[in-house]
């Protein structure tokens, strides 16, 4: 790993900005798929700098080209603590010449937008749901400042996008880009598993409680059958407990933090979402991709710009586990339902594409460093 400055460079240097790079969110990983796919580019020199980096190796490959740095040593929580990273950024981004800090959290454009200079342009991205950001006041006021102040907006689902010009007024230098989602070619010769699938953090937000009461009502109706979950976090005590009491050992399984998670999307049957709030779920990207049917609940943002409900997966009124379990326990029971919900699953994914994403981003960076 290299964090010390190199060489000169004729090449513009687009440098993503990241809490820790190194850690296994969604974030992180789209992230490095959008850095990965720019620097096989040569076009810009691509780099990472994290306010720390906790894992000596990235959790989401990163091509070895790409140079990762970081600003400290110790995590610090967003707030007054910022301040003293203030100095550190603007020489930073001053010592690499960097021509644009693309903020993978709109949290660090309390950092980027104030140093910025004149030197160097500012990309907030957004990863999560505007109404999310709003519950907040701390992120709340940092997107207002962002919408003003940043040099581009980015956002990763239409809806958020306008909410930007709807509310925030922002209606230049404005895009949705979405999140990247790769077609696996359908392999025939897996064999797929009775199990329903699962994956995210172990967090409030990702729908803990109705993860465990759907799973509950659907396994009772499902002998046979399993829901493993994958992904890790503060809420595993609460579900391992849950999982004692309602007699669900062996067949509500936490699979912690996984590292190849293809192979459970591509022997899985359902896979299902329980998020109060996403942005755009990478794992329902991951499932299509998979050609698997889907099941979620119709949050604000994210899970309709994916699925078709009723063609290729089910949209269910949030947060009714009842209804959820029914849907599942439908796609479960019926095979030739299923198969025909599979062979839909490619519908739409044009929009993900990474090519098509990749164009977009070239774009903002055009308009930037033209």
């Amino acid at each position: 790993m290299m964090k010390n400055m190199t060489g000169e460079t004729d090449k513009k240097i687009i440098c993503f900005f990241s809490g820790d790079i190194t850690r296994e969110g969604g974030t992180e990983n789209v992230a490095a798929l959008i850095a990965n796919a720019l620097a096989r580019q040569k076009k810009y020199e691509i780099i990472f700098l994290s306010l720390v980096e906790r894992r000596d190796t990235p959790f989401f490959p990163i091509c070895p080209e790409i140079r990762r740095y970081r600003l400290g040593e110790k995590w610090i929580q967003p707030g007054p603590g910022y301040l003293a990273v203030l100095p550190k950024l603007k020489r930073f981004l001053r010592e690499r010449r960097v021509d644009v800090l693309v903020d993978i959290d709109i949290v660090l454009d309390s950092l980027s937008v104030p140093v910025k200079g004149s030197g160097t342009k500012v990309v907030s991205w957004g990863h999560f749901s505007y109404y999310y950001e709003r519950k907040s006041p701390y992120r709340r006021l940092i997107q207002m400042y962002a919408a003003k102040k940043a040099d581009y907006c980015v956002t990763i689902n239409e809806e958020n996008r306008k909410c930007y010009e709807r509310y925030l007024h922002r209606t230049k230098a404005l895009r949705t880009i979405y999140n990247p989602a790769v077609m696996e070619k359908r392999q025939d010769a897996v064999a797929k598993e009775n199990y329903i699938f699962w994956a995210g953090r172990l967090v409030r937000i990702k729908g803990v409680d109705y993860l465990a009461e759907t799973a509950d009502r659907v396994l009772k109706l499902l002998p046979g059958w399993r829901w493993l979950a994958a992904g890790d976090g503060e809420e595993r005590e609460w579900l391992e407990t849950y999982i004692r009491e309602h007699g669900l050992q062996d067949r509500l399984v936490l699979l912690g933090t996984v590292a190849d998670i293809g192979q459970y999307y591509a022997k899985a049957r359902i896979h299902v979402l329980t998020s109060r709030e996403e942005g755009l779920p990478m794992c329902l990207l991951e499932a299509k991709s998979h050609g698997l049917p889907c099941v979620s609940f119709n949050i604000s943002t994210g899970p309709e710009e994916i699925i078709r409900d009723g063609v290729n997966g089910y949209l269910v009124e949030p947060f009714d586990c009842e209804k959820m379990a029914e849907k599942i326990v439908r796609l479960a029971s019926d095979e030739e339902l299923r198969e025909r919900f599979a062979l839909n699953a490619g519908l739409d994914m044009e929009k993900f594409d990474l090519n098509n994403i990749i164009n977009s981003w070239n774009e903002v960076f055009e308009s930037l460093c033209g």
